[in-house]
């Protein structure tokens, strides 16, 4: 009697605890590729934007990498920096800020918008 119930002990536990029987395989799955591997193997041939890994046709041209909290302010020379769209409780400055072509052109006094970054560049803060 005690070999009947070490036999059904031993493969109710099997049964539990080992997945990799009966059916129960897991699938491998790849590794995502590095960034390495997205950049080498992209097939971009223009210019391809190193935060978005974005295809355009000039480097100005790059989006943010989180375009729906983040604004795009333009530098001098064609450079840019992304930063976070200012924190504000008016839903119209909000949806101004919303806005791809005219968020980046406000600039709200008390606000970090393009405005303050554009004045911190010139070192006029």
């Amino acid at each position: 009697m005690l070999a009947i119930w070490a036999l059904l002990l031993t493969s109710v536990s099997g049964f539990f605890f080992d997945f990799n029987q009966n059916g129960h395989q897991q699938h491998q799955q790849n590794p995502p590729a590095s960034y390495e591997e997205q950049v080498l193997n992209n097939a971009c041939g223009d210019y391809l934007c190193p935060d978005t890994l974005a295809c355009v046709k000039n480097s100005w041209e790059c989006p943010c990498p989180f375009p729906k909290s983040q604004l795009r302010c333009e530098l001098p020379k064609g450079q840019y920096i992304c930063i976070s769209k200012p924190a504000t409780q008016d839903e119209a400055l909000n949806a101004l800020y919303d806005d791809p072509a005219k968020g980046p052109r406000i600039r709200s006094s008390g606000l970090r918008d393009c405005g303050w970054v554009e004045n911190a560049y010139k070192g006029s803060l």
